[in-house]
């Protein structure tokens, strides 16, 4: 026999300012939570006219109340072993990164591998890139990998030898061996090139992906961070994700898309076309904890890396260098393959010519085998007026990482000038042509996943330095709330059950320490959760 009590929440907030993103019912004062799902919004005596005996009752004071962010494209195994490497990310001199470096040296055994991650050199006193010379000041007994932010590795002269690279090594295709005067390489290796020495570095064991999974996801929630899309997969990937999930180890849900084109240069085109044929077009298979998203391509590299796939040459180079992943020619055939097997795809594509070419494909895939599908542009840049009109008509969504615009916009005047600048990540234009925008982080490839930093960017347009870059393309906060909560659901196909707070919904929301509606604009970076409540249950709590 169902008891009354049974039925009762376990969970109810209330004397808040709930913004639930739900256009039936977009603000209000309480909701109430069972078996991880929302069962009543509304005011605070309907809400608590629920309880029973066991139910949690939380006064939160007038505190605000949003959806959980949806980070859908957030590296979250890389950002958790990073978390165990030299931190690079503050580092504002190559001094400091080479003092940083020659600590971990002092403590580990001649031999052993130094690996750290974040630097950018534009944060740099010394206004130049590192070389193997700085590295070899803090040790010639280590091989010493750190990892710029994107695309491009700093290596110290032991790490060149392990690898047999010399003046001699050619570049390989779609990267550069930077190189001293006299030919020598100068530890710099730029895109494919990273491979050189990153093959060389031990792979990590399941047992220390799960512990990374569970650091990073930990580390999340503390951002009001409740579910994440970790783009461009292994196999071996995927199942550390499966084993952190059954050991009870993974903190936040997950959607995963397995890397496909455009990733491993030692992958042969046959073994790539047999993981999409093996996995079946899985896109949308799992649970609401962890669920398989589609494939994951790569066209180009990125633009402060100088790698990306422009019409143009970037300011001080003569030429468009080829640093593409993938052949361009081929997109259309990967496209149409992945496509028509089921699978949805996302494709990253950061210069203004390589979201132009994929755009371009895309549609001709879509004239020639039209189906429902999620398709979608990774980074977004630079569109071209074509590649908006393909967008468009055909329902390609665009994945952006606005983080990028506070911390790296003053870096696009130094290397795409300022016409370029004045397009970057145009949200409101894509909003305007009805694009769908999914607002992500796409850490470690930015300094850090605080998602209001990105709400920051979307709605002021300023860099970390108070520069206005591209300001006519900023956005409501509710349109800016929206792309990092609900819009990823659309994306994972789990609009149906995640996303808005609503009866039927996932319990996954965030209580601020503010109002991000009311506040100074100028406040929204600085906003703190104060508690992250995850299918209902609370699973961060702010120290006081």
């Amino acid at each position: 026999m169902l008891l009354a009590r049974d039925l009762a929440p376990d969970l109810i907030l209330f004397n808040a300012t709930i913004y639930t993103l739900n256009p039936t019912l977009p603000q209000c004062r309480a909701v109430a939570c069972k078996d991880g799902r929302i069962v009543a919004v509304g005011d605070d005596a309907d809400a608590l006219a629920l309880a029973g005996p066991a139910t949690r009752r939380i006064d939160l004071g007038g505190r605000t109340v949003i959806p959980g962010i949806n980070d859908a494209h957030n590296h979250m195994l890389e950002m958790g072993l990073k978390l165990g490497r030299i931190g690079l990310d503050d580092c504002d001199s190559i001094a400091k990164l080479v003092e940083r470096v020659r600590a971990v040296a002092s403590i580990t055994p001649p031999g052993q591998w130094i690996v750290g991650e974040g630097w950018n050199e534009s944060l740099f006193r010394e206004g130049r890139l590192p070389n193997r010379h700085d590295l070899d000041a803090a040790t010639t007994a280590h091989p010493v990998l750190l990892k710029r932010f994107f695309n491009m590795d700093v290596v110290n002269t032991r790490a060149l030898e392990l690898a047999s690279v010399t003046a001699a090594t050619p570049d390989p295709v779609g990267g550069k061996i930077e190189r001293d005067r006299d030919g020598t390489p100068s530890g710099i290796l730029r895109a494919a090139a990273k491979e050189l020495c990153r093959r060389l570095l031990p792979a990590p064991t399941q047992a220390e992906c799960i512990a990374a999974l569970e650091a990073a996801g930990r580390a999340y929630l503390a951002y009001g961070i409740t579910s994440i899309l970790d783009p461009g997969l292994q196999p071996w990937e995927i199942q550390a994700y499966l084993a952190a999930r059954r050991a009870g180890r993974l903190p936040v849900r997950a959607n995963l898309l397995i890397s496909w084109h455009g990733f491993r240069e030692s992958e042969t085109r046959a073994e790539l076309e047999a993981r999409a044929v093996a996995f079946g077009g899985l896109s949308g298979f799992g649970d609401e904890w962890l669920r398989i998203g589609g494939l994951k391509m790569a066209i180009d590299g990125g633009t402060t890396s100088h790698t990306a796939w422009m019409f143009q040459p970037f300011l001080g180079e003569d030429r468009v260098y080829d640093y593409n992943r993938l052949d361009p020619e081929d997109l259309r055939e990967f496209f149409t393959h992945g496509h028509t097997l089921g699978w949805d795809i996302g494709i990253h594509a950061i210069g203004d010519r390589a979201h132009h070419e994929a755009a371009r494909a895309f549609a001709d895939v879509l004239r020639e085998y039209p189906r429902e599908h999620r398709h979608n542009l990774i980074h977004g840049y630079f569109a071209t007026e074509e590649s908006l009109q393909h967008m468009a008509r055909h329902g390609l969504a665009v994945v952006i990482q606005p983080t990028f615009i506070y911390y790296e916009g003053d870096d696009l005047f130094r290397d795409v000038g300022p016409e370029l600048a004045a397009r970057y990540k145009p949200m409101r234009t894509y909003l305007d042509r009805g694009i769908r925008v999914v607002a992500t982080s796409d850490v470690p490839s930015t300094v850090h996943f605080n998602p209001f930093i990105g709400l920051y960017a979307l709605v002021t347009r300023k860099s970390w330095k108070g520069t206005l870059i591209a300001p006519d393309q900023a956005v409501s906060r509710e349109e800016a709330l929206y792309a990092c909560t609900v819009a990823g659901s659309w994306l994972t196909r789990e609009e149906h059950i995640k996303g808005p707070l609503a009866p039927g919904f996932l319990a996954d929301m965030a209580v601020l320490d503010r109002d991000y509606f009311t506040c100074p604009a100028e406040e929204i970076k600085d906003i703190q959760v104060e508690m992250t409540i995850l299918g209902g249950q609370v699973v961060y709590e702010r120290d006081r």
